[in-house]
């Protein structure tokens, strides 16, 4: 099956329980990518101040890379172990909701208002505050260049 995407950027609140409301495009691409017979959902984990949700299948790629990475160099195995450490795999309930865990809410610092932005075959979620304290003034042409994507802004 193809990748499905995940576009768009979605206002949601988190309620008490730690839970959202999935939009509902990202609950038909999780179920259409289900396989057979499995619980439709993804792989969550947290890096650089926000969680990033996998399709299963991307995940065992990401998985199979940081496996790759030695013991011998600190900081990447640091990097591997808290990546691998806060994974979940999330499935939504009949409301499409989500209960994302304590040590991942904590990560990207989680606390009522948050943002999910669509990454084409995957998706962030964001505190809100701290997404929109992102600069995005500079000019990205140069070093968008300087990795051989060329892409007119």
């Amino acid at each position: 099956m193809e990748t499905q995407s995940f576009l768009s950027t979605h206002y949601r609140s988190l309620d008490a329980k730690g839970r959202l409301i999935l939009p509902p495009e990202y609950r038909e691409s999780l179920a259409a990518c289900a396989q057979e017979g499995a619980e439709a959902g993804f792989w969550l984990t947290g890096f650089y101040g926000r969680l990033v949700a996998y399709l299963p299948k991307n995940w065992e790629q990401i998985m199979a890379q940081l496996c790759k990475i030695p013991f011998t160099n600190v900081q990447l195995s640091h990097f591997k172990s808290k990546v691998l450490g806060l994974a979940s795999f999330i499935t939504f309930d009949g409301q499409g909701r989500v209960r994302i865990p304590q040590p991942l809410m904590r990560e990207a610092g989680l606390v009522k208002d948050v943002i999910l932005v669509g990454m084409a075959d995957k998706f962030e979620i964001w505190d809100q505050a701290r997404f929109d304290s992102i600069l995005t003034t500079e000019d990205m042409s140069e070093a968008l260049a300087s990795t051989g994507i060329a892409i007119p802004l």
